[in-house]
């Protein structure tokens, strides 16, 4: 099942597509087997007594609900759960019936990390970790197969679209600091200027509280550092 185009806005490019890694299909996979065979003993076990046709419907009641919940929704899941890297965003998707998404756009993710336990190396799946501005914690991406690959593809693209970028999450301006370039103390300026301004310093009127409003570059700086997580 191919990602919807339609949910891609015009001129969007799929980049990559992944769904989560083939090991959350192992045990649908080995399951239809165990329960035929459970089945299939239990059965021949009965059928010489008298509640063979009750042990019979029984056992097909009980084998229709563990394949169908434990063997065909986790497919289905994993069909419908989609892991997209565009050229702009990332996008999951996932959901059967009720479907849910995420969007993340390339310029607000801050960080991009892998996770990798050793089964998970074993196997070549990882968790991808990406984290967002204005979000206290990182989104967890679990079981993506390739993930190393996956997560260059993230970095690639929130760097062309500007994310990754100190900068933008504090830099202190001239403008907002009220100092120009004619504001900066000359080297060689004069002692006795110096003491002048020390004066002027001491006789000012200062607030004892300020208003908020004259540090927001200072307000928006702090809330960023507090927010962003570890680096890859």
């Amino acid at each position: 099942m191919a990602y919807p185009e339609r949910l891609l806005v015009a001129g969007e490019r799929v980049v990559r597509h992944v769904r989560p890694h083939w090991r959350m299909l192992v045990v649908p996979a080995l399951l239809p087997p165990v329960v035929a065979f459970v089945g299939a003993w239990l059965v021949a076990v009965a059928r010489p007594t008298s509640w063979a046709l009750p042990t019979l419907i029984g056992v097909a009641v009980v084998a229709v609900g563990l394949l169908g919940w434990f063997s065909l929704a986790p497919v289905a899941r994993w069909r419908a759960t989609h892991f997209v890297v565009t050229d702009r965003r990332v996008l999951v998707r996932e959901g059967v019936f009720s479907r849910s998404g995420i969007v993340v756009v390339g310029r607000s993710i801050t960080t991009v990390r892998t996770v990798r336990t050793g089964i998970d190396r074993l196997l070549g799946a990882g968790t991808l970790v990406v984290g967002v501005d204005d979000s206290r914690e990182p989104w967890r991406f679990d079981g993506l197969g390739r993930v190393e690959r996956v997560a260059t593809e993230v970095e690639r693209m929130a760097e062309r679209r500007g994310g990754l970028d100190p900068d933008r999450w504090g830099t202190w301006d001239d403008e907002d600091d009220g100092l120009g370039d004619d504001d900066d103390l000359d080297e060689d300026a004069d002692p006795d200027d110096l003491d002048d301004l020390a004066d002027d310093v001491e006789d000012a009127e200062w607030d004892d509280e300020p208003e908020p409003e004259r540090f927001p570059r200072l307000r928006r700086l702090s809330s960023r550092r507090r927010e962003l997580p570890a680096g890859r």
